[in-house]
């Protein structure tokens, strides 16, 4: 084996990989199209084009590309929402946030977070609040995680109070399904 042919075959590759990103209306549209043709988006963009176009737009305007957007996006009684862990990580990525922290004793979930250049805000959610919103004993994750359930809550509350412009105003989709 010669010199050239080791260092060919050593040399690193270039990243190969192809960002799907739609540049133009019609890529998007077209984007869209196939996305809600495909059994790998959830069941609320199956068949619906529209929808996913709408929520690859919804996603733009947080940071999130296509796949992400459909992902990480829910419709809500007819509002989109960011789903699960897409909220802190959004804020965890942003350049504003200096930190989230939770914790959860057994009966209260709280979530620390600061801004840079602000003060800790604490905001908590309690096995008594979710009584009082009627959630406790709720059949589904109320029932079976509550431990979570009061996590989320907990996170959303202070994550739209401390960053509503990293969020955009997105509401939390957790707290939608519970209205």
């Amino acid at each position: 084996m010669t010199t050239s042919q080791t260092n060919n075959q050593l040399a690193p590759r270039q990243n190969t990989q192809v960002d799907l990103s739609p540049q133009t209306f019609e890529q998007a549209l077209t984007f869209a199209q196939y996305l809600s043709d495909s059994n790998m988006v959830p069941k609320d963009f199956q068949g619906k084009p529209a929808n996913c176009l709408i929520a690859m737009q919804w996603g733009a305007a947080l940071g999130l590309k296509p796949l992400q957007s459909l992902q990480n996006l829910a419709v809500i009684n007819g509002r989109p929402a960011l789903w699960g862990d897409a909220v802190i990580a959004l804020v965890l990525a942003s350049p504003v946030c200096d930190y989230v922290t939770e914790e959860d004793d057994g009966t209260t979930a709280v979530c620390r977070v600061r801004r840079k250049g602000g003060a800790e805000q604490v905001r908590s959610f309690s096995m008594e609040d979710a009584r009082m919103a009627g959630l406790a004993g709720k059949q589904g994750p109320w029932t079976q995680y509550p431990k979570r359930m009061r996590q989320l809550r907990a996170r959303a509350f202070a994550l739209r109070d401390v960053f509503p412009d990293v969020l955009r105003g997105m509401a939390v989709a957790e707290e939608l399904q519970d209205m």
